[in-house]
């Protein structure tokens, strides 16, 4: 089983990226997925948690929030100064940031951290920092639990009769995906 927490700040859609995951990670052929948001007196900009399982056993799916993930996503890593992220997290745990630092500058040194610019792009595909589908970009590459394909076809559900949101969240899920896989191959190239 793989536990997903999303940290975002109200609005910027952590509910959005988890039902998204889900649908994704159902297309991709796990049996059982939940997506959960933990909601308490949640306003525009606050502090926001959702919650996504993926299992390959379909009898195997517990119901309570998570509070030992295998990955955080962090969609505003201005949240890493005001809350404990990895509060739980596994120790062979991954952490993925909207950031336009380096990863080994956010100071979670005990864990891999995975930077993504998602805002940038969000920004220049949306005209806002909304990243939520971006950062599924950021997740499918550093995972490679979900398939580019599999994220289209949960965009197409999810925005179902709008084509151009649809376009756009396609776009920007791409435009995340090859960076990272950029990223990681000039890395890989540099400990050669």
């Amino acid at each position: 089983m793989l536990e997903i927490k999303v940290i975002g700040r109200g609005g910027q859609g952590a509910v959005t990226f988890s039902q998204l995951l889900a649908i994704a990670a159902f297309e991709q052929g796990y049996p059982a997925v939940q997506a959960m948001p933990s909601f308490g007196v949640e306003r525009r900009g606050a502090p926001s948690f959702s919650f996504t399982r993926l299992s390959e056993e379909k009898g195997n799916m517990r119901r309570s929030l998570i509070y030992c993930p295998d990955i955080v996503v962090v969609l505003d890593a201005s949240l890493i100064k005001d809350l404990d992220v990895t509060e739980g997290l596994k120790k062979q745990g991954i952490v993925i940031v909207n950031t336009s630092k380096p990863g080994k500058a956010l100071g979670l040194k005990k864990f891999k951290v995975y930077a993504a610019d998602a805002s940038l792009i969000a920004v220049n595909i949306f005209g806002q920092d909304i990243v939520n589908t971006a950062m599924l970009g950021a997740f499918a590459a550093v995972t490679k639990e979900i398939s580019l394909d599999s994220l289209n076809k949960a965009v197409e559900q999810k925005f179902e009769g709008n084509p151009k949101l649809i376009d756009l969240n396609k776009q920007a899920i791409k435009e995340v995906y090859n960076k990272i896989l950029r990223k990681k191959i000039e890395k890989a190239k540099q400990k050669k």
